[in-house]
């Protein structure tokens, strides 16, 4: 089994839009009105610095859209995991173990989070991810506690 997430490219959110926009849309069925579809891509458009779609894959087939945001706080920087839709299913703690590690390359980079729906919690936390208000969050580095 191999998983891959890909961060896409303006040029490839351009041309997938017609799949990314329901992908999304349906994911933020989920939220509590932060963002809407639009939004969400055009920030990966027009600021693919700070917003990012990604596919995941495995083994080869594309299995799930996700979004994410760089959020610098006073005391720390984040990548926040706006969205992400697909089969979730029983993949769930791979994908968010894989792409903790690949986002460790980013060294300004200090945790990664997410906000979403509660029944994420357990299975995350078995993870290593703790929850912290509604948003649930886990440190890419050995001295940084979140």
């Amino acid at each position: 089994m191999s998983i891959d997430i890909v961060r896409l490219e303006v040029e490839d959110i351009l041309k997938d839009y017609s799949e990314i926009e329901p992908e999304v849309a349906k994911a933020l069925d989920h939220s509590s009105g932060e963002w809407t579809p639009l939004q969400v891509i055009q920030g990966a458009i027009t600021d693919p610095a700070l917003m990012h779609i990604w596919y995941v894959y495995d083994d080869g087939e594309r299995v799930a859209t996700g979004s994410t945001r760089i959020v610098q706080y006073n005391n720390f920087v984040a990548i926040h995991i706006i969205t992400l839709g697909g089969k979730t299913n029983d993949k769930l703690i791979e994908w968010t173990e894989e792409f903790t590690e690949m986002i460790k390359e980013y060294t300004q980079i200090d945790c990664v989070e997410f906000t979403g729906r509660r029944g994420l919690v357990r299975p995350l936390e078995r993870a290593g991810w703790k929850e912290r208000y509604v948003t649930m969050r886990k440190s890419l580095k050995e001295d940084f506690t979140v």
